[in-house]
């Protein structure tokens, strides 16, 4: 199964990396196409919405993502 944000990801439809070959399709296939529940794009935009993620936010940063999650929780709660 695929994930569902693939075709609005900006991660991949501005370029930010290639995606036909090297660490871009090593990424495509293993987050998007596979476990897309440990990307930390989706994370992100699961948690608080696609708006909240960043063009700068790669998929295997889940340490950012969870960070930034928390974050915003612990914002909302003030």
């Amino acid at each position: 199964m695929k994930c569902k944000y693939i075709s609005k990801c900006m991660f991949y439809n501005k370029n930010k990396m290639p995606n036909e070959k090297g660490f871009g399709a090593i990424f495509r296939k293993k987050y998007c196409e596979s476990v897309f529940s440990v990307c930390a794009r989706f994370l992100v935009a699961e948690a608080l919405g696609q708006e909240y993620v960043s063009d700068s936010l790669y998929p295997n940063m889940t340490d950012v993502a969870k960070r930034l999650i928390e974050n915003h929780s612990m914002n909302q709660g003030k």
